[in-house]
């Protein structure tokens, strides 16, 4: 039996793969247009909106199970469910189409696919100005977008037409190629020949399901015991009055942490998904507003003409676990926040909070009191260079004591305010006040290492405290039961992070290291191990290693 019309389930199919490569297609645009120009990424916008529903805790986990990429897998898997949401729409499109009889296809084609194609890119540009973006919190039309009403508009526009163009295109394409088959195919041929395509289809599926169920798996197996904080001995919380600081001769050790961390090597985390913004000094303002008398506006070269001072500071992202990566220290340059409140004029009474606004629609908040603290500062330049893109250009907050979501980057605002505002990740379950735990790392060696039994050697790393200094780092080679103190090397200040060695001669056999630090006030690291999730990590940066 000859086949003169398509199926419902042939149509669908047709407007399916047609929908999914136009839907590449246009995402691929779609992220084009939001790295050159500022338009709009749905991805992120989704993205965003789906971390603030996810509780702190579940987003820690995540975050450390797949580890330090987590946000690009993340942004990979919006994507392409975003991309097989524009395949739904295209298969669910051409079922709306009144499709002609197959006889008549190629001469009335065009005079309805075409048109139907401009109609599909105007629904889904309404669908997402008027439904999608409010529904994230993005307002309609990304009214509540830093990128703006207007940027919005026309990148949605510009993607709605590709897709619409490009799906008629396919569309029309595989429905002429249906035409041509369907003239020498019998109902069993394709009934056989769509059955072969499930049975691919399903394999193809099952495929990919155990290679991602192994991947995680493996994350999950390898990442275990590298951040073991397992030992909790009796210690005294506080020491009184505190150590004196043991600074001497330092070796340089390999593997030990550079006292200052270059700026292509300092860590960086961001609440973007894949891309960090670019802002451009000569169009870049910051404005000073809010609770005062006298708010004010300034351009990048007014800001660099103001007085500035330098200071040495470490970092620590609240998501690192105790021995993690997310913690460096550099030389900033930049403005007193205070000095520049000052300028604003008379502050209202009952203002409590400043609020830090970015580029990238990122805010976050400290108190007043902090941001009047003569060490918090507004940096522009980062290890005697200006300061780079990654790291917050043109400007970026510094708050000593304080984990790294409150150093906000790309700052456009700062406004006080008399409520209690409540930032990015304080919305999503993380610290508000945040200060820093006090933690220690141990550098080298690396966990699992196999060393020489009876040859010299060293261990060394790294002690924290935030804005407190450092007056000792114990370090036990016998998994806590004993503990010998650890030379320091003199940090350039006590808002940095503090290197410290041990010389050790190991004995043949399995040795656990453990570190902990005391800093200037006498407060001692506190040994309960805590993921990161909502406050910061504790507990004591233990590892393994080999003698033979």
């Amino acid at each position: 039996m000859k086949i003169t019309q398509l199926s419902r389930k042939q149509r669908f199919n047709s407007g399916f793969l047609a929908g999914l490569v136009a839907g590449i297609l246009a995402t691929a645009l779609m992220l084009l247009l939001s790295a050159t120009l500022g338009g709009i990424s749905l991805p992120e916008v989704f993205g965003s909106a789906l971390t603030q529903l996810m509780p702190a805790s579940v987003f820690d986990y995540l975050h450390q199970l797949i580890g330090g990429d987590a946000k690009h897998y993340f942004f990979y898997i919006i994507l392409i469910g975003q991309c097989l949401v524009f395949a739904l729409i295209g298969g669910l499109a051409s079922l709306a189409l009144p499709l002609p009889p197959l006889a008549s296809l190629r001469d009335e084609q065009e005079q309805w696919l075409w048109p139907a194609g401009l109609l599909l890119a105007l629904l889904l540009w309404l669908l997402v100005g008027l439904v999608f973006l409010p529904l994230t919190g993005a307002g309609i039309f990304g009214a509540q977008l830093n990128i703006g009403t207007f940027n919005t508009l026309l990148s949605l526009a510009v993607d709605g037409l590709a897709f619409g163009l490009l799906f008629v295109f396919f569309q029309n394409w595989l429905i002429m190629r249906y035409w041509h088959s369907l003239g020498t195919m019998t109902a069993e041929d394709m009934l056989e020949a769509s059955e072969n395509r499930r049975q691919i289809l399903r394999r193809g599926l099952a495929v990919v399901g155990v290679a991602t169920l192994g991947v995680l798996a493996w994350r999950f197996i390898t990442s275990a015991g590298t951040t073991a904080t397992t030992i909790v001995p009796r210690v005294k919380s506080k020491i009184i009055p505190p150590p004196t600081p043991r600074y001497g001769t330092f070796s340089s050790v390999p593997g030990l942490s550079s006292e200052i961390t270059s700026n292509d090597q300092y860590y960086v985390v961001s609440k973007n998904l894949v891309s960090d913004p670019t802002v451009a000094a000569s169009s870049w303002q910051l404005k000073v507003y809010g609770k005062v008398t006298q708010p004010y506006t300034l351009t990048y070269d007014q800001i660099m003409a103001l007085p500035r001072k330098q200071q040495y500071e470490s970092m620590m992202c609240i998501s690192n676990e105790v021995g993690g990566p997310y913690m460096s220290n550099a030389l900033w340059e930049g403005i007193p926040l205070a000095d520049l409140l000052t300028r604003a004029g008379k502050i209202a009474q009952g203002a409590s909070k400043v609020v830090l606004h970015a580029t990238d629609d990122y805010a976050d908040s400290i108190h007043l009191t902090k941001a009047l603290e003569p060490t918090t500062l507004v940096a522009l330049r980062m290890n005697d260079a200006t300061l780079p893109q990654g790291h917050g250009f043109p400007a970026r907050l510094l708050v000593p004591g304080i984990y790294g979501m409150k150093h906000v980057k790309w700052i456009t605002g700062i406004e006080v305010v008399d409520n209690d505002f409540q930032g990015y990740w304080q919305q999503r379950g993380w610290s508000d006040p945040a200060p820093i735990r006090l933690t220690s790392r141990i550098d080298t060696p690396l966990t699992g290492a196999t060393l020489k039994a009876n040859k010299d050697t060293y261990i060394a790393g790294v002690a924290f405290s935030g804005n407190k200094g450092i007056s000792e780092v114990d370090v036990s080679m016998d998994g806590g039961k004993t503990w010998s103190v650890a030379t320091l090397k003199q940090p350039p200040s006590n808002l940095t992070w503090v290197l410290w060695e041990l010389p050790w001669k190991p004995a043949a056999g399995n040795h656990t290291l453990v570190v902990r630090a005391v800093d200037m006030e006498g407060n001692v690291q506190d040994p309960s191990p805590a993921p990161p999730a909502p406050d910061g990590s504790s507990g004591y940066h233990t590892i393994a290693v080999m003698a033979q």
